[in-house]
Order: structure tokens, then C-alpha cells, then sequence
């Protein structure tokens, strides 16, 4: 008979055993993914390579398909979309068809397409500004995840102020 209460303490310390090992082995879900993320930058950047050689080769690649995709968009753009906006001002502002004078072509055919033509290189150049961005923060991504340090010509911008240090840095005379 003192196997039977042994037997119910012994069940109930692994039901509590295997719970408490479920809450400690369960991670909150942004916990697994920024391990996962961490694992595959890792895996990118391994560590085991001697010097920053891994680093400087993916700053590289991703430099090279930021240029490439940079010359991309600006080629068809030139080639394709600004032509084609020219053709649609041009029949749509009736300059295809001779009704209007020279100062009249350039007020509903010109002036419309270089506006639209300065947007889009206003966008092109956010996008593009953008991509070299992303393309900074890989590689810096890449860096931290094998541990390596900044060089020593790199530094980090710094946007706290001093407590002595105004909205500006002038001179005051006495």
C-alpha cells in the first residue's frame, strides 16, 4: 500500500516537470523570429573566414545590383515611359493635329511633359537614394552578425547634443 500514494507523487511531479519545461522551452513568437533572422544573417557572413574580406565581397554584391537596378529604372525610363508620356500630351493637347500655335504647343504639350518629367526624376532619385540605403543596412546587418567592429575611418553619426551645444554652433561676441 505505500507504493500507491509513491506512484501518485511521482506522476504529478512529471506532469509538473513536463508543464514547467513546456513554459520554459515556449518563446514568444518575436523572440523565435529575430533568432531565426539572426541565424540566417550568420549563415550569410560565416565567421570562420579570416578577415573582412566576406563582408567587403557582400558589400560589393549588393552595391552591384543597387547600381544595376538603379541603371535599370532610369533606362526605361528614357527610353520608354518619358516617350510615351510625350506622345499622349502630344495627341491629348491637340498639337498633333495643328490646331495650335507654337506658344500654344509649348504651353499644353511642353510644359506639361517636362513637369512630369521632373516628378519622375524626383521619384527615381528617392528610390534610388533609398536602394543604397537598404543596401548599407545589409551590409551592415551582415557585419554585426559576425561580430566584427566598424573600421577605424568609420565612425558613427552622433545626433545627441551636449548640454552645452544650441540648435546652433556660432560664435558669440562678448
Amino acid at each position: 500500500m505505500p507504493t500507491e500514494p509513491l506512484e501518485k507523487t511521482e506522476t504529478t511531479a512529471l506532469a509538473n516537470t513536463a508543464a514547467t519545461a513546456k513554459k520554459i522551452m515556449a518563446k514568444p513568437v518575436k523572440e523565435q523570429k529575430d533568432a531565426k533572422l539572426r541565424a540566417g544573417w550568420r549563415r550569410l557572413a560565416p565567421s570562420g573566414e579570416a578577415g573582412r574580406s566576406s563582408v567587403m565581397v557582400w558589400a560589393g554584391f549588393l552595391r552591384v545590383i543597387v547600381l544595376l537596378a538603379d541603371y535599370l529604372l532610369a533606362f526605361i525610363t528614357a527610353v520608354v515611359i518619358i516617350p510615351l508620356l510625350g506622345a499622349w500630351l502630344h495627341q491629348q493637347s491637340g498639337a498633333s493635329r495643328g490646331a495650335l500655335s507654337a506658344d500654344g504647343t509649348i504651353a499644353m504639350w511642353l510644359m506639361p511633359l517636362l513637369f512630369l518629367v521632373a516628378v519622375l526624376a524626383v521619384g527615381e532619385i528617392v528610390v534610388m537614394r533609398g536602394m543604397w540605403r537598404w543596401a548599407t543596412r545589409m551590409t551592415v546587418k551582415i557585419r554585426d552578425a559576425r561580430g566584427e567592429a566598424p573600421r577605424a575611418g568609420v565612425t558613427a553619426k552622433s545626433t545627441a547634443r551636449t548640454a552645452g551645444q544650441g540648435r546652433t554652433n556660432r560664435k558669440r561676441s562678448k
